[in-house]
């Protein structure tokens, strides 16, 4: 194989592991867009919504570092195949609830299988990848979750129609494809299984006691904080809160989580440039204090709440992409895919507990409450930043 062959063989797979970032958060998407056809089929208060779209972070707010240290074990394709079949039992099992309570319980499975996927692909996009290709890949990364989420929104205004027990058995039968592919495309990954590779706590140790690991976990798990919030409920605002039809509300939604993947994109851009990471994740989490008083004050126009939202979400868009570029760039090699699970941890915490405590203080004291909530996480996670200037810096 030629060197030109060779680079585009590895081209080609990294699109294909961005593929499977797109399918992993599809199954996170697919809750949002169907949420108000569950909450009137199964007549769920708004405590519930919150919990069903929270649920699928469960085990990856505990487990997020402990599952970065199997897949190394393991080995990412490995990691990747089966994160895709558990993701389809567990959206097999979905489409046939009738309650809340297994609604919940199939959540949990897809997000088992979420957890292993997302961890392991980055890992394997290091593998296929070299130089600036892994670098641009890398800042790419970050837009899977928008994109994923807004193709899923974009099945909005057929919804009614196709019912959302035959999305959640489409998006099975997609995981299980992608995993058949996969195991024929993909290159194999050795696991750290020969009895010379460190323990699991002494890695562990080492990602805690890594600065950068830590921060840029905190600072990743309080942008999905914030943006679970504003992306899980808009759908429900539009819809309940200001009387639009759901094909236009979800229409809604999709440009405003596209507008999130725009700036994921720009980030990735703007890391190969050189621009400095830290202002890119500043932004990101100002962006939230500046724009929120007006998305939730609910005294606007539905279409200048989505305007708002996109605009936020586009500056927010800047982190994810951002962080993804740093964590190679900061973090020792051996300790990449451990960090990783740990920025995941700190992800699906911030997306357990976002829309939990969004649903609390909207039921006690309404949406115009929210920016309040908000105002603790703006301000640690500039903190953060701050603490992590030098350090970007001086790898940029």
């Amino acid at each position: 194989m030629s060197v030109g062959q060779a680079s585009q063989t590895s081209i080609a797979r990294a699109l294909y592991l961005l593929l499977g970032g797109i399918i992993s958060s599809a199954q996170l998407g697919k809750a949002f867009v169907a949420m108000p056809l569950l909450q009137a089929e199964m007549n769920l208060t708004i405590t519930i919504v919150s919990f069903l779209i929270a649920t699928f972070g469960t085990l990856g707010a505990l487990f997020g570092m402990g599952t970065g240290l199997i897949v190394k074990r393991i080995g990412s394709r490995r990691a990747l195949i089966l994160g895709m079949v558990i993701m389809a039992c567990g959206s097999l099992l979905g489409a046939s609830a009738n309650e809340p309570d297994l609604m919940m319980i199939s959540r949990i499975i897809e997000g088992v299988g979420f957890l292993a996927a997302v961890i392991a692909i980055p890992d394997l996009i290091g593998h296929v990848s070299t130089g600036k290709d892994r670098n641009f890949f890398f800042g790419l990364w970050g837009t899977f979750m928008p994109t994923g989420t807004a193709l899923m929104l974009l099945v909005g205004p057929a919804l009614p129609l196709i019912g959302w027990r035959h999305l959640w058995l489409s998006q099975a039968v997609l995981a299980l494809v992608y995993a058949s592919v996969a195991f024929i495309v993909l290159p194999p990954t050795r696991g750290g299984t020969d009895g010379q590779s460190p323990g699991f706590l002494k890695i562990a140790g080492l990602v805690l006691a890594t600065r950068e690991s830590v921060l840029l976990s905190v600072i990743f798990g309080l942008y999905t904080f914030q943006y679970f919030i504003l992306a899980g409920f808009l759908p429900v605002i539009l819809v309940t809160t200001l009387r639009l039809p759901l094909e236009q509300a979800t229409l809604f939604t999709a440009g405003v989580i596209a507008a999130n993947a725009g700036g994921n994109v720009c980030a990735g851009l703007l890391a190969r440039a050189g621009f400095p990471l830290w202002i890119s994740m500043g932004a990101s989490i100002a962006s939230y204090a500046l724009l929120s008083p007006f998305i939730y004050s609910l005294g606007i126009s539905a279409g200048a709440i989505a305007l708002m939202a996109a605009v936020n979400l586009w500056i927010a868009g800047l982190l994810p992409g951002s962080i993804f570029a740093a964590v190679p760039r900061l973090v020792r090699a051996e300790l990449v895919t451990p960090t990783i699970g740990l920025i995941q941890q700190t992800s699906n915490v911030g997306q357990f507990f976002g829309p939990v405590a969004a649903g609390f203080v909207v039921t006690q004291f309404g949406w115009e409450s929210v920016p309040i909530l908000l105002v603790p996480a703006v301000g640690l996670g500039l903190w953060a930043v701050f603490l992590l200037r030098p350090r970007t810096e001086r790898a940029g």
